[in-house]
């Protein structure tokens, strides 16, 4: 992530500007439930996800996940945003829109924007002959037809050894753990997943294979997501 040149200095030490956006959007025995694979393919019984985002237990911001269903198409909209303030000074804003098309359990098309405090960037993904055509920063590249992006929602990310960066559309190399079963704040069973590697964070995931928690350290700020109450009903992006 560059946060662009600030007069303060404090600001290259708030975030690790880099390592911050690649955790937001990519050996040991994973054991995925069947029930947790199919959640996977077709897309988590909510129709809404939505988290806070704090560093070092202060909020900075939300993310927010949509998912539209019709018959075996499922198409997700991503919305992040993110403000980091010194002493009222504004030193950091960052805002990411993604829109991602899914057929029969695999992504077809993916169109993201991202504004990180004031540099722009644009990834577009098409299926295309036998893979997924890609456009970005990272250049044009054609990926495997099973590719995930670093959208998180869907649990087959942890089984993942290469994911999409949906910021600069280049590929990611990452190495899955299974780091045990724990319980979250309220209770909530969890499975705990590490990704190591150009991505170095932890997600937790229900048994069901719902997308619960993120977490990861950003020039040693703690970052992590608190999920908001699921919502069953409704339409479009939660608040």
């Amino acid at each position: 992530m560059q946060i662009g040149q600030k007069p303060l200095l404090e600001c290259d030490r708030l975030l690790d500007r880099r390592g911050f956006v690649a955790a937001l959007l990519a050996g040991g025995s994973l054991l995925a439930a069947g029930r947790a694979r199919a959640m996977g393919a077709e897309g988590p019984s909510v129709q809404r996800l939505a988290f806070d985002i704090r560093r070092d237990g202060a909020s900075i911001g939300g993310h927010r996940v949509a998912f539209r269903r019709d018959g075996d198409r499922l198409e997700v909209d991503i919305e992040i945003d993110i403000a980091v303030n010194l002493a009222f000074i504004p030193l950091f804003a960052y805002s990411h829109r993604n829109h991602e098309v899914w057929q029969d359990g695999r992504l077809v098309a993916l169109d993201s924007r991202t504004d990180d405090d004031g540099s722009h960037y644009a990834v577009s993904a098409r299926a295309s002959g036998g893979g997924l055509r890609v456009i970005g920063n990272a250049g044009d590249l054609l990926v495997p037809p099973e590719t995930l992006p670093t959208s998180y929602w869907n649990v087959r990310t942890v089984e993942q050894t290469q994911l999409l960066d949906t910021q600069q559309g280049g590929l990611l190399d990452v190495r899955p753990l299974l780091v045990g079963e724990e319980r979250l704040d309220g209770g909530v069973a969890a499975r705990r997943y590490r990704l190591a590697g150009d991505l170095n964070l932890d997600l937790w995931y229900s048994d069901a294979g719902e997308w619960l928690k993120i977490a990861f350290q950003a020039r040693g700020a703690d970052v992590s997501y608190d999920r908001r109450p699921p919502v069953a009903g409704g339409s479009g992006i939660a608040g």
